[in-house]
């Protein structure tokens, strides 16, 4: 299917012949669905720390994590647009349906509550006093503030006596909280490179605020995660130049920026998932709570590591029953134990927070079938076949979600930095069907980063509450208590 030209302009980008095959395989496939057995809920897949415990495990960061580099990583490149559908709809008909509709959602409720909002103040430079809702509405989208074309991350989210932070800037101050005041190794963000100019602005503006030389560092989604597409009778698309089309892989493809950090502990949280300063300290605990229980598992697996790594040390039982515990281990096969475990232990860790469903099932944590067993997995909830009955219950049975809350360890037990490509699912794909130049196309995106990406990595789970999820997914989610100064309240 690739002729010299394919090869040629394929290699210019980075991408090989051998990636177009294995993606052109996946798509004929059709169909992306894991095996689900079960949803993992308390006791079987989720861990529940008591008040107790939870005090332990912040003491144990707060005491331990200068022994470790720490890096925190957010997925910022995403854009706004769908923050803002329901304004984009309301600015381009101005009908009173569009206005209405969606209830706390809706564009009346945003012109409302308009002062609420933390860019108020610089929206209203380019108001004059008879300015009408559509006119408002055209000001925030395009040529006042433009927040319909720019990232979420440059968006003023939270107001404070005498200014404003962007999500940029709240997870820099959530960086300082966590580390008691004290300066992260790096706090790195995924950015499209056409607003890089516009986050290094911000980071300076931000960091002369705060007072602290924070290492802040910024990284594209490369071009050579990009993928292809086939038609119906799989064949390749093509651009009208007859190159082959490419689209972004999705965000699974940020596994390439993850695989370059070289941190003991790596916290990942999306770039909109944020909160208030006046609430930040309830959601730092939590965060404590993750980087504490990896610091503790990490403890514990380097001590099996080294024990069986000892060939005058025997297994002894209690790490076989730590190992089924924690991850849901089964050695019951294995024909060398040792090797087993050692093979078993030697990978990433990931401890992820897990919040208690509140409306309808979605993605969240299940166990999967997998050829040894079964494994504990982040699963999207357009990776389970809802036609097959057993898969379907899966899902309604389910009682947490994942909120994107994660706390990694990528390096061996001797130091050396795991090679992540080597821990994917390929098979974990998404694939789904658009259309190009009025045709019926089917695309893929790679291995979502918390999904198929992370599919053999040492998986925990473990319930944190609600207030740590505080997603801007549309904006009148920015009117919600958790994104207001407490003394608006």
């Amino acid at each position: 299917m690739l002729n010299k030209n394919d090869i040629s302009f394929l290699a210019q980008l980075g991408i090989t012949e051998e990636n177009v095959h294995e993606q052109i395989e996946l798509l004929k496939k059709n169909d992306s669905f894991v095996e689900v057995l079960s949803p993992a809920i308390e006791g079987d897949g989720i861990q529940t720390v008591s008040e107790s415990r939870l005090e332990e495990y912040c003491n144990l960061f707060d005491e331990k994590h200068s022994d470790f580099s720490i890096c925190k990583f957010v997925p910022a490149s995403g854009a706004a647009t769908r923050m803002f559908k329901r304004l984009i709809s309301f600015e381009k008909s101005g009908s009173e349906k569009d206005y209405n509709d969606g209830g706390f959602y809706s564009v009346q409720n945003t012109f409302e509550n308009i002062k609420k909002f933390a860019f108020y103040d610089t929206l209203n430079h380019y108001l004059s006093k008879n300015s009408n809702s559509k006119e408002i509405a055209e000001k925030i989208l395009y040529s006042g503030l433009g927040y319909a074309g720019i990232p979420k991350g440059l968006i003023e989210f939270h107001k404070y006596s005498d200014h404003t932070r962007t999500a940029f800037a709240e997870h820099l101050y959530e960086s300082i909280c966590l580390l008691n005041n004290k300066e992260i190794d790096e706090i790195h963000f995924t950015v499209s490179p056409e607003f890089e100019k516009q986050f290094y602005s911000e980071k300076d503006k931000v960091l002369k605020r705060i007072g602290k030389n924070l290492k802040i560092k910024f990284s594209f989604q490369q071009k050579n995660t990009d993928t292809v597409a086939l038609y119906p009778d799989n064949s390749l698309v093509r651009n009208e130049d007859g190159n082959i089309l490419l689209r972004p892989g999705g965000h699974g493809s940020l596994l390439q920026n993850l695989n370059t950090l070289d941190y003991d502990i790596i916290f990942i949280k999306n770039i909109d998932n944020l909160i208030h300063a006046d609430y930040l300290e309830e959601v730092v605990k939590y965060k404590k709570l993750l980087g504490g229980m990896l610091i503790e598992i990490r403890s514990k697996l380097e001590e099996i590591y080294k024990t069986l790594k000892d060939p005058s040390q025997s297994i002894e039982t209690k790490h076989i029953e730590y190992l089924e515990k924690t991850f849901g281990a089964d050695f019951s096969a294995s024909t060398d134990s040792r090797q087993s475990i050692l093979e078993y232990i030697n990978r990433p860790i990931r401890v992820c927070g897990m919040v208690k469903n509140t409306g309808e099932p979605g993605g969240g944590p299940f166990w999967i079938k997998k050829e040894n067993g079964r494994s504990l997995q982040i699963i999207e909830k357009a990776q389970i076949n809802e036609n097959k009955l057993k898969q379907k219950e899966c899902l309604q049975k389910a009682t947490h979600f994942n909120p994107v809350d994660i706390v990694c360890s990528i390096k061996s037990f001797s130091g050396e930095k795991y090679n992540l490509n080597n821990f994917v699912d390929k098979n974990a794909c998404f694939i789904s069907e658009k259309t190009h130049i009025g045709k019926n196309i089917k695309v893929l995106e790679h291995p979502g980063l918390w999904n198929g990406a992370m599919a053999d990595w040492l998986t925990v789970f473990v319930e944190i509450p609600l207030i740590t999820f505080n997603p801007v997914k549309e904006l009148n989610d920015l009117l919600r208590k958790e994104h207001q100064p407490k003394n608006m309240q």
